[in-house]
């Protein structure tokens, strides 16, 4: 089939080009212009990449035409598609026609550590010689690449909460058909999409009504949200976490700069050590979230244990840029105070530097409301530095809506941290190139390019 993507360039859209390219469709897309790491999964999948978006693609007379979420109604080309009676999809009903429809799914869900958990049940499943299918929202390390086609039984998706498309405002994730649903959290998020947590929770409790009577959830219980929706389903359930009292938790944790060491237990049993090479609670939470998905498939726990280590995670989750001079670079997808606060918790434990220095874009439309302000400075509490800003350029937020960096920045100082708010990218390649010194990790954090700012930070350091 001749297949066209719009929004082409999104994580999840650029990893369903590349499987449909690997099952031998030919395949075009199109979007705004592309940056890292996208940019180079898009260039190499060799597909007819087109910039923009225009009417004029409807000439290439695709057989369907899959429209991401990223597109509105008013959209020129996808109104053209529509109206010459196209066959088109979104991109969650298009996993499901060409990756899930007849095979089993294994769907990660949650505020946090989705791309993480699918990408090492990605890697597990491919270790353990299931030839599996996946979806993931950023580039595994391991194959340097967002998806997998091994044509086998298991397709393992990232299960998003937010609106499929502009006709189907209804979660992703409700077209996946779960046979095993790893649910790691629930935090209020996606401001744009959902009023409260109860129109949130409410969500994830929509999936769970559709998963068949076969399935099986493996849920992060320290989670409330997701306790409470465990007491309320009927489906088979197995919890996770590092309390103690899950089914699937960890002992004698030990953080050390080769990863993460613990005794697996299962059920009050003895599972045996594990060494995860992540760092941080938030990931050790991911792992046994993981283990216990694919326990699930019967992935034996010994073979677990022998492929964990070798694991190398997701581009732009903790992602050193550079190491020189005694100054350590970072870059990181996390955008949520409790993203945040893990995350330089855990470079903390993994570096033990001398000062932490955080850079934070507020890109996403949540992060540019009060919905997280008061929560904002908690999130630096493991950083000396917090350089906060700038908001992106366009922003359609009133200003007595929008998040006060400045307030932040003055409750930072409160708490003891250098803080100022950034209104470009000089200030921060400012402030950087003149106190950068030996002992620093420089941690960026945005769910955009943030400007390139890592690798010029990078090339600044001589």
């Amino acid at each position: 089939m001749k297949i066209h993507l719009m929004a082409v360039g999104g994580t999840g859209m650029g990893a369903l080009a590349g499987l449909l390219k690997a099952q031998g469709h030919e395949v075009s897309g199109c979007d705004k212009p592309l940056y890292s790491p996208m940019k180079e999964s898009i260039e190499a999948l060799d597909i007819n990449f087109l910039e923009g978006h225009s009417p004029a693609h409807a000439e290439l007379k695709p057989d369907a035409v899959v429209i991401g979420n990223a597109i509105h109604k008013d959209n020129e080309e996808a109104k053209k598609f529509i109206e010459s009676g196209a066959k088109y999809f979104s991109m969650a009903e298009a996993i499901h026609e060409f990756a899930v429809k007849g095979r089993r799914s294994v769907v990660a869900a949650g505020t946090h550590g989705k791309t993480t958990c699918t990408a090492l049940l990605g890697f597990l499943f491919k270790e353990a010689g299931l030839r599996p299918n996946m979806i993931l929202g950023g580039i595994s390390k391991n194959y340097m690449t967002s998806y997998l086609w091994g044509g086998g039984d298991w397709t393992i998706i990232e299960g998003d909460e937010y609106e499929t498309a502009f006709f189907d405002k209804g979660p992703k994730f409700l077209h996946y058909d779960p046979r095993i649903l790893l649910l790691n959290n629930i935090e209020m998020d996606h401001l744009d999409n959902f009023k409260n947590e109860k129109e949130l929770i409410t969500a994830f409790a929509k999936l769970l009504a559709v998963m068949g009577k076969e399935s099986v959830i493996c849920a992060g219980s320290e989670s409330p949200p997701v306790a409470d929706l465990m007491t309320e389903t009927d489906l088979p359930h197995e919890s996770f976490g590092i309390s103690g009292s899950e089914n699937w938790s960890a002992s004698n944790i030990r953080y050390r700069r080769e990863g993460t060491f613990f005794r697996l237990i299962h059920k009050g049993r003895d599972a045996g050590h594990f060494l995860s090479p992540m760092y941080g609670a938030h990931n050790l939470r991911n792992v046994l979230g993981a283990i216990a998905a694919a326990s699930a498939a019967d992935i034996p726990v010994d073979s677990l244990r022998e492929m964990l280590p070798y694991f190398q995670g997701v581009k732009r989750r903790q992602e050193i840029v550079i190491q020189k001079n005694g100054i350590t670079v970072v870059d990181d997808f996390a955008h949520h105070p409790t993203a945040i606060y893990e995350t330089i918790k855990a470079l903390r434990q993994r570096f033990n530097p001398t000062r932490v220095v955080a850079c934070w874009e507020p890109r996403s439309y949540t992060c540019q409301t009060k919905l997280h302000e008061s929560r904002m400075p908690q999130a630096f509490l493991y950083a000396n530095t917090v350089l906060l800003g700038p908001f992106p350029q366009g922003s359609k937020i009133p200003d007595e809506e929008r998040m006060n960096l400045g307030h932040v920045a003055e409750a930072l100082r409160a708490l003891g941290k250098e803080a100022m708010v950034c209104a470009s990218e000089s200030d921060h390649l400012g402030y950087l190139g003149k106190n950068m010194k030996e002992g620093d990790l420089v941690s960026f954090f945005s769910s955009g390019n943030f400007y390139d700012l890592p690798a010029k930070i990078a090339g600044m350091i001589s």
